[in-house]
């Protein structure tokens, strides 16, 4: 029987639907994966996902990228800027989403411009249930830069009137009454302090802040944040804490009455205070700003050094009377001073009282980078923080340190920085200091320029330290380490250690053997050979008695049994870089004391410094 074309035609239609069907009966079936989308996982396992898309804020220092859009793999903020725009996209794919990735966009919020100033402070007004995501907030702003001001005016103006108030804070409410009457005034006295009321009080709505970055004047051209202070000042009165109760009792009795008559009786709630969970304090000098202290060879108007310029740290002491949580306290181009001078301005206007000092005690870890703070001035930091167990400078080159007049080197400063461990470091677990030149201000350190106060402190674990502090400046140094074992020396303890082979008197090689003659070169490198031979032997006998070659000193207490990692840093490169190929290079000249480390259970690392000038020409 024959069919027609058709009917076939019907019939293989019919196959291929049977066939298509079986396969979705095929998907169907309980025991075959079933495709899932994000929204059928575990709520643990998309918040794991989400984790990963919170950003890291750059290092401190890094200035506020000008353009985004041009940012390359490399740059500080790319990965920064990258992360957050995956988050804002998965906020605008539904509401489900919205409500899954708002929290972690919140988390991290870095404000690079006055327009993300002022548009973050709308959204907590308006969205008061925001204020408890972020943990991380960092401003890039000089808030009181003329600039940063105008322009902050400027988009104040043009958001204002469209802005939809929330059921939030009390102050926040009040302040926004003030910002409608001030927007249109063209006096500057009037708007001046907008960008940092406005800072204020988003940082203080914030209230389950961790960790906080400011940029603060680096120049007396750029004034301190009075008036920021003033503010958080003002707005801690709301709160019912102890607090709140002594920011309330010390500014009724000084304020005006027209500011006086904005706080209320009733207070905040507790829950919502401020600060209490802020551990992470960062204090950034603006980057954008240059150092005039770094002058060429050439300007030598009249011989006198110029004025050092920084974060004055030491005027905001209102402020981390403010944070008691506050465990690290970081520090970018501070002016290197941490005490108050004889008839110094100060915040007597918010504090109606004299001030000398500031204290830091529940501060557990100072850093400060790129810091022109002297030996005194780091002995103060520890009176300052009497619970200190982390210590760091990483020191900005100047000329010398103009404010300490030269010293007898025999005796000790009063104030010096060994006679301040002596008494405030016993907590110490991780010391970190370096300097480019004390030669007159070796006092300041301590006798000799010696920190003889080492051993004794048998809590610190991680050590860096030069060889000048150990055993005094040159020619006498080398002698004394000849005469004086470094384990004798140093903290008994140490877990890691990093001596760095370092002295005042090699500055001007520092600065200039990038450009020495190959002669000069051989020369120099053959003159301090008796030099590296005494440092050769001072390390082999350091590792002859640490780790598993430990052994109990007189008392009968162990000395470097803990020791782990040991790195020598060369920063004089004269004197162990050599000019011809038949001398043995840096690495081959520590192989003994390298083997004699290992078979005692230590890493060992040697690491040589090369100016930017030097790598430069090598390109």
């Amino acid at each position: 029987m024959s069919t027609s074309p058709g009917s076939a035609k019907k019939r293989k239609a019919s196959d291929m639907a049977d066939t298509e069907s079986d396969s979705h009966r095929r998907l169907e079936n309980p025991a075959s994966p079933k495709p899932r989308s994000i929204m059928h996982l575990p709520p643990e396992l998309v918040n794991q996902i989400l984790d990963h898309l919170i950003p890291n804020l750059p290092e401190i220092g890094e200035p506020a990228p000008e353009a985004f859009d041009k940012l390359v793999r490399q740059d500080p903020w790319y990965d920064f800027t990258r992360r957050r725009s995956a988050l804002r996209n998965l906020c605008l794919v539904s509401h489900f989403f919205a409500d899954l990735a708002r929290p972690y966009l919140y988390h991290t919020i870095a404000i690079t411009s006055e327009e993300v100033l002022v548009l973050l402070f709308r959204t907590i007004t308006e969205n008061p249930e925001y204020c408890g995501w972020t943990r991380s907030l960092s401003c890039h702003l000089t808030l009181t830069n003329s600039r940063v001001v105008r322009k902050t005016k400027r988009c104040l103006n043009k958001l204002l009137p469209a802005w939809r108030e929330g059921k939030g804070l009390v102050f926040i409410t009040g302040y926004l009454e003030s910002l409608q009457m001030r927007r249109a005034s063209t006096d500057p006295d009037e708007y001046y302090e907008m960008a940092q009321g406005i800072f204020g009080m988003t940082i203080t709505a914030l209230y389950s802040l961790e960790t906080l970055l400011l940029q603060l004047p680096a120049i007396e051209h750029d004034r301190d944040y009075f008036e920021l202070i003033s503010c958080l000042r003002i707005t801690m009165s709301y709160f019912n804490t102890e607090a709140g109760e002594k920011c309330r009792s010390g500014y009724l009795s000084i304020l005006p009455q027209h500011v006086r008559s904005m706080i209320p009786d009733r207070l905040e709630s507790a829950a919502l205070t401020p600060f209490q969970h802020l551990t992470t304090l960062l204090l950034q000098g603006d980057p954008s700003v240059e150092d005039p202290t770094r002058i060429d060879d050439d300007d030598t108007d009249d011989g006198d050094p110029p004025e050092v310029f920084g974060v004055q740290t030491r005027h905001y002491h209102p402020l981390f009377e403010l944070l008691p949580a506050l465990t690290t306290l970081e520090v970018s181009t501070d002016d290197g001073l941490f005490t108050f001078l004889d008839g110094e301005e100060d915040l007597t206007d918010v504090l109606a009282r004299p001030v000398t000092s500031f204290h830091l005690s529940p501060t557990k870890h100072v850093y400060l980078h790129s810091s022109v703070a002297d030996p005194r001035n780091i002995g103060r930091i520890l009176r300052h923080a009497p619970d200190l167990e982390t210590l760091y400078m990483q020191p900005r080159r100047v000329d010398s340190f103009h404010r300490i007049p030269p010293q007898d080197a025999t005796q000790a400063d009063e104030d010096c920085l060994d006679q301040a461990l002596n008494k405030y470091g016993k907590k110490l677990k991780h010391l970190d200091l370096n300097w480019f030149d004390c030669q007159g201000s070796e006092a300041s350190i301590g006798v000799g320029g010696r920190l003889s106060t080492l051993p004794q402190l048998k809590e610190v674990e991680r050590l860096c330290i030069q060889l000048v502090m150990l055993y005094g400046d040159l020619p006498a140094g080398e002698h004394m380490m000849q005469q004086r074992p470094v384990v004798d020396l140093l903290p008994p303890n140490l877990v890691e250690l990093t001596l760095e082979d370092w002295w005042w008197d090699s500055l001007d090689d520092f600065d200039t053997f990038y450009r020495w003659p190959d002669g000069q070169k051989e020369t120099h490198y053959r003159e301090k050979k008796e030099y590296r031979e005494t440092v050769l032997d001072m390390i082999k006998g350091l590792g002859s008695v640490s780790g598993r070659n430990a052994k109990p000193g007189r008392d009968g207490e162990h000395k470097m049994h803990k020791l782990k990692r040991f790195r020598f840093f060369i920063r004089t490169l004269p004197t162990w870089l050599p000019v011809d190929d038949e001398s043995p290079d840096v690495q081959e000249l520590f192989e003994g004391v390298r083997e004699g480390f290992e078979k005692a259970g230590v890493e060992f690392v040697v690491d040589v410094d090369q100016p930017l000038e030097m790598e430069e020409e090598m390109q």
